[in-house]
């Protein structure tokens, strides 16, 4: 029964994945119609409207609602929020930038850095202690990065720094929730970072961009999907997987995203990697893996 049940969860998180991964090649798409903060408001306030119903499903299965009616969870809850919301709300606005300038399939290789980004800001910033493995994965996808993304010499294209930039930006907006997370509930927490990453995003897209109305309904099924599956199906696929596997496997078969981004990007937009991009996306994709194998020490 418990290896059905770790069955389940390995599923929903590879489900999770494929999701996440295909959302690169609708944000493709959606790029060609409306500017990154307009895309960003609306597919935001569509994850909140929709992770609304789910919130009140899980909320009735859950017992001991108090803890959500007290005065310093609703405080810490606000404060969770914001902070995860502000990273989360920056870090998508430059990939969804990203996304424009380069293509889907390297922006889902270079974004996935994010796994190997949060041990490193750890060791840095809270003296955490890392073995020769995480090394190992630095080298391999600073290789990687190079093959991947430098071309005629050694400069990144601007679409690709703006991708890194927003890997380093997820990379703090998951030490920010693995902070909080502990102290709110999950689910609360990703609905109301979804509510401020919209109203951060709409105040710049009113102020910036004005979008036309015929381009937002041009965009609308990327929008759709993008909110509806990646936001809301995706984060509660994670929330129930995670019930049934070990954190470190987890983490491992959600960086499987940047695997099915490009996979996503060859069927639906035709982008094909040559074959020194090829080398250096299997390098970054080793160095996601070398970096989140469970070790004896994992529980």
């Amino acid at each position: 029964m418990v290896k059905n049940k770790n069955a389940f969860g390995v599923m929903m998180l590879m489900l999770a994945a494929i999701i996440w991964g295909s959302a690169f090649s609708a944000q493709s798409i959606g790029a060609r119609y409306v500017n990154a903060y307009t895309f960003l408001a609306i597919r935001s306030w569509i994850s909140f409207i929709a992770m609304i119903p789910v919130v009140c499903f899980f909320k009735k299965k859950k017992s001991g609602g108090e803890k959500t009616k007290d005065k310093s969870y609703k405080k810490t809850l606000f404060i969770a929020s914001l902070c995860s919301g502000f990273f989360l709300f920056f870090a998508s606005a430059m990939q969804q930038i990203g996304i424009k300038e380069s293509n889907a399939s390297k922006a889902g290789f270079i974004t996935a850095l994010y796994v190997i980004l949060v041990p490193i800001i750890s060791i840095i910033f809270f003296k955490a202690k890392e073995g020769i493995r995480l090394w190992i994965s630095v080298v391999l996808s600073i290789i990687g990065m190079f093959l991947l993304c430098i071309h005629g010499g050694i400069s990144l294209q601007y679409g690709d720094a703006i991708l890194l930039f927003c890997a380093l930006l997820f990379a703090l907006q998951i030490i920010t929730v693995g902070h909080f997370v502990k102290k709110v509930d999950v689910l609360d927490l990703s609905i109301f970072q979804f509510f401020v990453v919209a109203c951060f995003s709409s105040v710049v897209m009113i102020v910036v961009e004005k979008p036309p109305v015929d381009m937002i309904i041009k965009a609308l099924p990327a929008l759709l999907y993008v909110g509806v599956l990646s936001g809301a199906c995706g984060y509660t696929l994670q929330n129930v997987g995670q019930l049934y596997v070990r954190p470190s496997i987890a983490s491992l078969l959600m960086s499987l995203e940047s695997v099915f981004s490009a996979v996503f990007a060859w069927i639906i937009l035709g982008e094909v990697l040559g074959g020194r991009e090829l080398i250096g996306a299997i390098m970054m994709f080793v160095a996601i893996i070398v970096a989140q194998l469970p070790t004896k020490g994992d529980e």
